[in-house]
């Protein structure tokens, strides 16, 4: 998520935008997060266009423990560019 934030940041001051990611839902809480370091970044990549979700998008859930399957990874970069792109 640390990446794709950054990279969707990338995209914006590439085009000369503000680098700011805006809100576009309101951010899910994830269970078992709170005290995780990325715990922030999870809640606000779950705000901008759900790029953020949880575990095979049922429950609250987010797994950050296991490592991210090809169909996630795939579809969180997905929802980032479609995202940037729409700005």
């Amino acid at each position: 998520m640390a990446v794709l934030r950054r990279a969707a940041e990338f995209g914006f001051s590439a085009r000369g935008m503000n680098r700011d990611l805006v809100a576009q839902e309101p951010s899910k809480t994830f269970s078992g997060t709170q005290k995780y370091w990325a715990a922030s970044i999870f809640a606000q990549m779950s705000s901008y266009c759900s790029v953020a979700s949880a575990l095979n998008e049922i429950g609250d859930r987010f797994a950050f423990d296991d490592s991210a399957k090809r169909n996630y990874a795939a579809a969180a970069t997905w929802r980032m560019l479609k995202c940037v792109k729409a700005e």
